[in-house]
This record gives C-alpha cells, sequence and structure tokens, in this order.
C-alpha cells in the first residue's frame, strides 16, 4: 500500500490560542523538513500528523486513514522524554513498540544505527545526544511507515548529525515518509520537501533549492542573514561578523 500525508483545512487552537491556521499540505515520499521560529506551530503539525493531538477544525489522512488509526504505520520521536529514571535503554526501545507484533530487537536496533555501546545502560544517565539516538532506535524499531522527528540534531555533536543525516537518506531509500522538524536551515537541503511556517501559516513549500532564500528567512527570523558557497550549495547563515 502506497502512503502518503494530507492535510486539508486543519486548524489547531490550543489553550484558547490558534496554533495552526488553516494547513493544506500533501506529503508522499521521501524526506520533508519543517523550519520556522519558536511558537510557528511546528511540533504541532508534528503531532497532528501522529494522531495526539486533534484538529480542532479539518482532516487528517494518514496511509488512507484517520491519522488516530494510523499509529501503527508512524514511529514519533518528541524533541524531549522523561523516563522512569531506572529505565535501561532496552526498556526505552520496548516501549517504543509495545503495540507493534514483529518489531526489531532492542539490541539490533541499535547495531543498525551504529551505537550497539549504549545496551545496558541507564536511560537517564545518557547525555542528551545519546537520548536522541535511543529514541530514534526505538522509533526504527517499529519499522515504520512514516517517521515524524521533532528536532532531530539538537544536542547531537556534529559527527553524530552526519551519521543522523545518512540514517534518514538510506530510511528514505527504503520507502519511509520522513517528516522532521529543525531550528538549523543549512540541515534543510537534506530533504526533499521543505515546510516553511510563520504564526501558526505554512508561507512556504517546494524544493528547498526554489524555497529557501536570504529574504524569506530574514522575514520569517528577523535578523539579517549571509549566503555562503559551499561546493555549488548556496547556504544561508545568520550574518554574527
Amino acid at each position: 500500500m502506497k502512503c502518503s500525508i494530507k492535510l486539508e483545512g486543519v486548524s489547531v487552537k490550543l489553550d484558547g490560542r490558534l496554533v495552526l491556521r488553516d494547513i493544506n499540505l500533501e506529503i508522499n515520499s521521501s524526506i520533508t523538513a519543517i523550519i520556522g521560529p519558536n511558537g510557528a506551530g511546528k511540533t504541532t503539525l508534528l503531532r497532528v500528523i501522529a494522531g495526539i493531538v486533534k484538529p480542532t477544525s479539518g482532516y487528517v489522512n494518514v496511509c488512507g486513514m484517520k491519522a488516530s488509526r494510523a499509529s501503527k504505520l508512524i514511529a514519533y520521536v518528541p524533541a524531549y522524554l522523561q523516563v522512569d529514571p531506572y529505565a535501561t535503554v532496552e526498556d526505552v526501545i520496548k516501549a517504543y513498540t509495545y503495540d507493534i507484533v514483529n518489531p526489531i530487537d532492542p539490541i539490533e536496533a541499535l547495531e543498525y544505527i551504529g551505537y550497539s555501546s549504549l545496551a545496558g545502560r541507564r536511560f537517564n544517565t545518557l547525555s542528551g545526544g545519546e537520548h536522541k539516538l535511543v529514541l530514534l532506535a526505538g522509533a526504527l524499531a517499529r519499522r515504520p511507515r512514516i517517521l515524524l522527528l521533532d528536532e532531530p540534531y539538537s544536542h547531537l555533536d556534529l559527527a553524530n548529525q552526519y551519521k543522523l543525516s545518512l540514517i534518514l537518506r538510506r530510511e528514505a531509500e527504503k520507502g519511509t515518509i520522513i517528516v522532521s522538524t529543525i531550528h538549523e536551515p543549512y540541515y534543510a537541503n537534506i530533504a526533499n520537501n521543505l515546510v516553511v511556517m510563520s504564526s501558526g501559516l505554512i508561507v512556504a513549500y517546494g524544493a528547498p533549492s526554489i524555497v529557501l532564500s536570504r529574504e524569506l528567512l530574514e522575514k520569517i527570523y528577523g535578523v539579517e542573514m549571509i549566503e555562503v558557497l559551499v561546493e555549488s550549495n548556496n547556504l544561508i547563515l545568520p550574518k554574527l561578523f
């Protein structure tokens, strides 16, 4: 069955505040990145797709069904997660797969992402970056059709950011639909499609090479940017000096 994600006229109101405003979006394949300033609605959009947050209005279709019924096809990795202080890495991975009939074994999942050294350790003794890697292993152990990642690059050092990018590309090549929020616009280049959000709205959508511009980022972030050409790739960075 071919999977896709469709949102039609989706709005979400939380605590009396309109967080998403009339979102229309269709994602059919590969990697989609979502960027935008804090409070733009990026995490809420992911949680709507995951079926965790119900839209105030509009419709969400995931793999031909309501998002709330597609949970076994989805793996969602939040930006932060608190767990039992005595839980081991394997416990956390198993918790991710409680509703899956044939999940990947926790040790195999760690080996798959190249971090079998984390096996047997207590989750709360790990660094922030290691937390991210364990949660990713748990998500992939579900064998998901759709992988939703909230700020996956945060807390990772440069080497692990590189490894994560390779893992995501490998999963995309296998046919997994990946939707990820990111704070670093230069990582948008790993994506095939880019969603730019501001104040609960999608203000741009398309290929990063077309959508990303200095003018757009200056407008939504309110800071001066510069363009840097690196091996034929145009990177847009904050002007710090």
